[in-house]
């Protein structure tokens, strides 16, 4: 369940924020994109409990 921004859902936030956002590869910046919603739903978290798949936590310690 998305947590509500304003008038908006936490992905569309993410979205009308980073539109501009490119960073040269698509799917760079897709996974930015998902990387930051995630954090925004559970602000506080270390990187371990924010991704509950083994993959996604790598995935986001490999892009930062």
């Amino acid at each position: 369940m998305a947590m509500s921004l304003g008038s908006g859902t936490t992905h569309e936030f993410i979205e009308e924020e980073f539109n501009s956002l490119n960073l040269g590869d698509k799917r760079l910046t897709e996974r930015a994109k998902g990387i930051l919603h995630t954090l925004q739903i559970k602000l506080g978290s270390c990187i371990r409990r924010l991704f509950t798949e083994q993959t996604e936590a790598r995935q986001a310690y490999d892009f930062f």
